[in-house]
């Protein structure tokens, strides 16, 4: 399934907050709820938990937060990833003048949100569930000209979500397969094409997204000039490079 940016209404998911779906029950997936947000100035998500299995994972694109998280507080910017694990509170906060933005994702949909009450806070440079860009790289095994970035799972306190960037060079592709569960991937920057289920020999661009069914084929290379990257959630912790 190839969600088009051009073809996606946008709603407010708090004020301030406006989000675009990537995946969710309403388009159509049984694991998978992630979601692309965009944090105006002075916005916030207040602080709140998520219960019955729905951990969340929070990618940030770009922008820089106040993020809260179990009673500490921390500054993420573009390319570090927080994971909250099942009952653990968080908030984020903008309080610079330009937007910030983040991709979220849930290994089930729709997930289970409680708010909370505000705790004291400690202010903290690092956490054991904030992962800063760049510390978990690498090549991937198997691929040339592809970098990946691991942005959750086990390490950062993740039970049931394994999710990632890929970095590819001009020219390179990941080795064709197939998972027995749903997979969702967010186009960053660049093209990428290849076969998205039923749909043979197509591309996407920045800002699309594809959801694969369990058993899809996954394909996809870079067959433009520019580098490409993409988030991959897969909705289970433990997969084969």
């Amino acid at each position: 399934m190839i969600i088009r940016r051009s073809e996606q209404p946008l709603a407010d998911r708090y004020p301030g907050v406006p989000r675009y779906a990537l995946a969710n029950n309403e388009l159509g997936q049984k694991s998978l709820h992630v979601g692309d947000l965009t944090f105006l100035p002075e916005s916030s998500v207040p602080y709140h938990i998520h219960n019955l299995g729905s951990e969340e994972t929070q990618f940030v694109l770009d922008g820089e937060l106040e993020c809260w998280i179990d009673g500490k507080r921390a500054i993420v910017r573009g390319g570090d990833t927080v994971t909250a694990p099942v009952g653990v509170p968080h908030a984020f906060i903008n309080r610079t003048d330009t937007p910030a933005r983040m991709v979220t994702a849930f290994p089930l949909t729709p997930p289970d949100t409680t708010h909370v009450d505000e705790p004291e806070l400690e202010n903290v440079a690092e956490h054991p569930a904030i992962i800063r860009v760049g510390t978990r790289s690498g090549r991937l095994p198997g691929a040339e000209g592809i970098i990946r970035h691991e942005l959750s799972g086990d390490f950062s306190g993740a039970e049931s979500t394994y999710t990632y960037t890929l970095e590819f060079q001009p020219g390179a592709s990941i080795p064709e397969r197939e998972y027995d569960h749903e997979l969702a991937i967010f186009v960053v920057a660049g093209q990428l094409s290849g076969t998205f289920g039923v749909n043979a020999d197509e591309g996407l661009n920045t800002d699309d997204a594809a959801v694969f069914r369990p058993g899809d084929r996954v394909d996809l290379s870079n067959n433009g000039r520019a580098i490409a990257r993409a988030v991959f959630v897969h909705p289970v912790l433990a997969i084969a490079p």
